[in-house]
């Protein structure tokens, strides 16, 4: 099946899931009488789709049409395409608005929603409205409004937004926003305040660049109030309608504008240079040139990384620190695209805090990324409690081994793709002499030869041979990190070798004399990562690692047979030139060329753990159902069934025919469609149109109703007996969205006898780690081949006809493989799809009186069903297929797929869904009312995927099975990613290739299901046993600083955790036991004013001391600073002020002895 044959094919079988959710629609059972999620083809009709939650005008207009056409004036995802788009429906090109000011609104969201692709809720949620203001001369200016959901268009698109406002504001002849002086301090003001008092921005600018930004801001940012708490000062400004902090401003102000000021204005020139005007940022020139000044001279001796460190979560590496992870350029089958492999064993040495899937903060090149393993790349280096050192391969063995480790010295390679340093626009980092480097240089000299020989299954004679006959260095992997050592080590461990007896093997005298004598030697000997054993007054290397040392010393290894050989009067130590580094000296004395098998160390610590589970609002409910205070603590519809009634605020119908009210658009009784009325406040009655007299009628109200006749009837519908009914179907407390629409009782007894919960917009979620995959093996998402064959995948990734487990596939685009870890805690994902599929086929059965779809009996029928895939924020989906399942905690999918959701792999989750429970289930009419409710909802479904209309970070991911030889050179001297040219999808797009196929790998992997599949993070059951543990890992990492993680995990997690809960106690409010009900302040009577119940602190003495005991004892444990040690004194006698001090106790004196 071509990539054309599997585009087809998928949207076929999409179309034949949407006719039968149009049919079970159209009997009116749900808020709409269709499905409510438009089915979108291209970016054009996203946006459309989008924006057209707002402005329902603009379906069915020639926007779409005309989008396409300036894709092909000026490119796809081009700024200037979302300019012109902008203004054309501004001046009502399309269709006509209200007012002009509203056609520039909407030219504005639509513009703004190209620029983000239509996947987020920035365009109608984060960018809230426009309104004109007066500048002090009285001309008309423009005021943009945003909130906090502006965060999820990401900060570039943000920054590009407020130059399409003002592009606008000069094409229509608005006048420039003219700040006073009391306003530009008002900016400087709130965002400090929201910087230091609410949350941490991105980036937060110095106080200069603040007032140069506000002073000559052409357009006034403003926002709606977001934060309880006022500004701290300038307050009550005429032009500012709130003295409230308004989160919204401050992110565009400080992470769109002030952060991206330089990047923004590139694109705007582009813009510029195609016949555009726009002169309102012409300043930002000398922004630049003062945002750059700041970094000047400054020495970042404290990366973000390991500065935001969480107690729990170990450090694997103190900033570019030998031993930490040594990087490595490559991608594996499944990294790439922000994610990173190790090998399996390196997961295992770390206590199994590292996972497939653990997200890992890292010092350089992004600043995070999720793991996955590779077992083609070097594994740990680790010296036991017996001195022994050895190189670990298996994670069967490092397991085994782990309690036995005194000290990991190397803890392996992590293997990075070029495409994210190229992204980045980051430098070339220095690689390590690995194995594909010297097999690149083996081709150099002979192509034919290069193609034959395994450089990583190669004898130490043949290595030698190739290297004599070819004039090439000795292979990696018989060479030492001679880089790693000092030049006293070095001069011990010569010395040392002079006294060494060989037999074979060199055996060195390792008696207590000789142990303090050669300490350094042997030092050297841990730090070159030589494995060897100590043995009685011995310590002694293999046969292979003799020679290969002795070869390293310019020694010729053969000799090592002879019976009366001494390496004593060969090595001449007196002759090195110590002016030189240690490596310049071995290769004075090597007969080979004997390169820097070290390179870059990278720095990282433990970030998020994998996750993989089923999505639960608060109160797992499984219908949304307000059950009010009736329903009880647990929120139950039984318990609400048999009080008889539910006190809650519902949307108002009346069926004619019965002559009665309802909570449903079709009778409960006559199935018979109704029509809704209105509740006048005012009158304090119910008509069927809007109040003629107060115009305020709205089409709900706070009512009794009688929840058991509406339970009876759900249970009638249905046809299921009693007995059969769950004991516990959950419902919420109350709605939230803007008619207080409810979904049929029946949905949630479907759903609680099949054990799922539902989502805030009707649909069931599965949660999980996004990672990516660009091809695997049929071994290893557990399918049979035949299944395999029958969804296309016939052929193997070189063109061979598929017969055999171990043959490599190339992943198709929308294929997702789902997560079923044994070892996990959670539900796995193939068994909840299943449970899926079994309600929506009750419910079309039983409920819409539609035949059964999917009749899944096992896990294997899931394969080739569709489903949704969609990132948190978002509010377009994806279309994906299953195509396996995986033994890890992750949704493995195609690096498009998550380009097309607007996320990379970097630690982030993504949620997967059953399409036909998003398409029958999903409404709008559900969705929160509050701002943001509309984030993370399939508003519009994507069935295909562009590569050229996703994230654009998809267009430097490369496509090939090898780096040129030129990456390695310049990495040595440090040069400039953009000096390195691979082909990517950008050079495919533009040769018209087929950016799907042949996108290759550049190191294999047995099975990416090996290694760690549960972070043991997720096992240790308490926050003592977590650190426990990551303090002792951090005490065998060689690259780790033990004192220096104790102060950080004390600084950065507990001191502020113990802090901001003492601050939150005299802030609390309180709760009662048994009614859930919360009182700001204590009753007088002590006891709940609604029920009487018990009412309790909701922060309590134990969740502030929690802390202090483990501070102090990792402070008195690692000897952290006078100053820290203070500090938490000083809070322990704080804590003792307000909870007084434990009461000392008697105790036998036996205890003592």
């Amino acid at each position: 099946m071509n990539t054309q044959e599997y585009f087809q094919d998928l949207e076929k079988n999409v179309r034949v899931a949407y006719s039968v959710a149009e049919k079970a629609r159209a009997k009116g059972y749900d808020p709409k009488d269709k499905v409510e999620i438009p089915l979108a083809r291209s970016l054009a009709e996203k946006v459309v789709g989008l924006i057209s939650t707002i402005y329902p005008q603009i379906i069915g207009t020639k926007i779409v049409e005309r989008i396409l056409e300036l894709e092909k004036q000026y490119g796809k995802l081009d700024t200037a395409v979302s300019f012109k788009i902008a203004e054309e429906i501004a001046k009502q090109e399309f269709c006509k608005f209200d007012s002009m000011l509203q056609a520039i609104d909407a030219g504005i969201r639509v513009g703004f929603a190209y620029i983000t692709l239509g996947v987020v809720s920035s365009p109608i949620e984060g960018y809230t409205e426009l309104k004109v203001g007066k500048t002090r001369e009285g001309k008309e200016y423009l005021i943009a409004y945003f909130s906090g959901p502006i965060r999820s268009a990401g900060t570039t698109a943000s920054c590009v937004a407020l130059m399409l406002i003002d592009y606008l504001r000069e094409l229509f002849g608005f006048a420039k926003f003219d700040p006073s002086e009391e306003e530009v301090k008002r900016y400087v003001t709130e965002n400090t305040d929201y910087h230091e008092r609410i949350t941490n921005l991105q980036y937060f600018p110095t106080e200069e660049e603040m007032i140069f930004l506000a002073r000559n801001l052409p357009i006034q940012i403003s926002g709606e109030a977001s934060e309880r708490i006022e500004v701290s000062n300038y307050k009550n400004l005429e032009r500012v309608e709130t003295n409230s902090i308004r989160g919204g401003m401050c992110l565009i102000f400080s992470e769109g504008l002030a952060q991206k000021a330089k990047k923004g204005l590139r694109l705007l020139n582009s813009v510029k240079e195609k016949g555009f005007k726009s002169t309102g940022w012409d300043f930002l020139d000398e922004y630049v040139k003062l945002h750059e000044q700041r970094d000047k001279g400054k020495k970042d001796d404290s990366p973000t990384y390991i500065n935001d460190l969480v107690a729990g979560r170990p450090v694997f590496g103190h900033p570019s620190q030998s031993g930490g992870f040594r990087f490595r350029y490559g991608r594996s089958r499944g990294s790439g695209f922000s994610a990173a492999s190790v090998h399996p064993a390196t997961m295992a040495i770390t206590d199994a805090f590292i996972a497939v899937g653990t997200q890992l903060k890292i010092e350089k090149p992004t600043k995070g990324c999720a793991i996955s393993g590779c077992d083609t790349i070097d594994g740990p280096i680790v010296k036991f409690f017996n001195g022994s050192v050895k190189k670990i391969k298996t994670p069967e063995e490092a397991k085994k081994i782990y309690s036995d480790v005194e000290e990991i010295i190397y803890l392996g390679d992590i293997l990075f793709p070029f495409s994210d340093l190229a992204n980045r626009n980051h430098a070339l980092i220095r690689a390590g002499y690995v194995e594909e480097w010297w097999h690149l240089e083996l081709e150099e000299k002979d192509k034919d030869f290069a193609e034959k020989t395994n450089p990583l299954d190669i004898s130490l004679e043949q290595a030698i041979e190739i290297s004599r006959n070819f004039k090439i260095p000795l292979n990696p992997k018989f060479i030492f990190y001679w880089t790693e050592i000092s030049k006293e080590q070095l001069l011990s461990l010569v010395s040392w070798l002079k006294h060494c007896k060989i037999s074979g093997k060199i055996i060195l005298p390792y008696t207590r004399t000789d142990a303090e004598k050669f300490s350094e030697g042997k030092r050297a000997l841990e730090l070159l990562g030589i494995e060897h054993d100590v043995v009685i007054e011995s310590v002694i290397l293999s046969e292979e690692t003799s020679k290969a040392l002795l070869a390293n010393l310019g020694v010729d290894y053969l000799s090592i047979k002879s019976d009366n050989f001494s390496v004593k009067d060969i090595l001449a130590s007196e002759k090195y030139d110590l002016e030189k580094s240690v490596l310049e000296i071995i290769n004075d004395f090597s007969e080979f060329e004997i390169k820097n098998k070290a390179g870059d160390f990278i720095g990282a610590r433990m970030g998020r753990p994998e996750k993989a589970k089923l999505r639960k609002l608060i109160g797992s409910p499984n219908v949304l159902f307000p059950v009010g205070k009736e329903g009880g603590r647990l929120r139950s519809v039984n318990v609400a069934v048999e009080n008889g009634k539910v006190r809650s605020t519902f949307s108002l119908f009346k069926c004619d025919a019965c002559n009665k009210e309802t909570i449903y658009p079709l009778c409960e009784n006559c199935n018979s469609k109704t029509k809704h009325i209105f509740y006048c406040y005012e009158c304090k009655s119910v008509s069927e149109k809007n109040c003629e007299i107060h115009d305020r009628a709205q089409p709900f109200m706070n009512s009794n109703i009688d929840i058991k006749h509406y339970f009876d009837k759900a249970v009638e519908r249905l046809k299921i007996p009693r007995g059969n009914i769950p004991v516990l179907i959950k419902g919420v407390r109350g709605m939230s969205n803007s008619e207080y629409r409810v979904e049929p009782l029946e949905k949630g007894i479907l759903r609680a006898m099949h054990g799922l919960q539902v989502n805030k917009d009707g649909t069931i979620r599965f949660d999980a780690t996004e990672l990516p995959l660009t091809a695997f093996k049929p071994k290893e998402v557990s399918v049979s081949i035949e299944k395999l064959i029958e969804f296309g995948y016939d052929k193997d990734a070189f063109g061979n006809e598929l017969i055999d487990k171990e043959q490599i596939l190339e992943l198709k685009p929308h294929d997702v493989i789902l997560p079923s870890s044994s070892e996990s805690t959670d539900e796995k994902c193939d068994d909840v799809f299943i449970k899926i599929s079994k309600f929506i086929d009750d419910l079309l059965e039983k409920f819409y009186g539609l035949p059964k779809f999917y009749n899944l009996k096992k896990r294997e029928d899931l394969i080739g069903q569709l489903g949704v895939f969609m990132a948190p924020h978002n509010c377009a989906g994806v279309v994906c297929r299953v195509i396996g399942f995986s033994n890890t905690q992750g949704i493995l999918a195609s690096p498009y797929m998550h380009a097309a959701v607007r996320r990379d792999c970097d630690g982030d989750e993504v949620a997967v869904m059953l399409l036909l429970d998003v398409l029958l289930n999903f409404s709008r009419e559900f969705l929160p009312q509050h701002r943001g409710g509309t984030q993370d909802a399939p508003l519009v479904l994507n069935a295909r995927i562009d590569a050229g209309e996703v994230d654009d970070q998809i267009l430097d991911f490369e496509l090939t099975s090898k780096y040129p030889i030129e990456l390695y050179r310049k990495s040595e001297e440090r040069k400039h990613s953009s000096e390195i040219k691979i082909m990517n999808v950008k050079k495919a797009l533009k040769e018209g290739i087929d950016e799907f196929t042949n996108i290759g790998f550049t190191h294999d992997t047995d099975n990416f299901n090996d290694g760690v599949v549960c972070s043991s993070y997720k096992f240790l059951p308490t926050m003592k046993d977590k650190l426990k543990h990551q303090m002792e890992l951090v005490e065998k990492i060689r690259a780790a600083n033990t004192s220096d993680t104790a102060r950080l995990v004390i600084d950065r997690h507990f001191i502020k955790d113990m802090r901001g809960n003492l601050r939150g106690f005299s802030t609390q409010s309180f709760r009662c036991v048994e009614c859930n009900e919360i009182a700001r302040r204590p009753p007088l009577s002590g006891n709940c004013p609604k029920c009487s119940g018990k009412i309790i602190f909701t922060v309590n003495e134990g969740g502030i001391k929690k802390y202090l005991e483990p501070a102090i004892e990792l402070a008195n444990k690692y000897n952290v600073s006078p100053y820290m040690k203070q500090n938490l004194d000083m809070i322990k006698r704080y804590i003792d002020s307000i909870f007084g001090k434990e009461t000392e106790k008697q105790e036998a004196l036996a205890r003592w002895f």
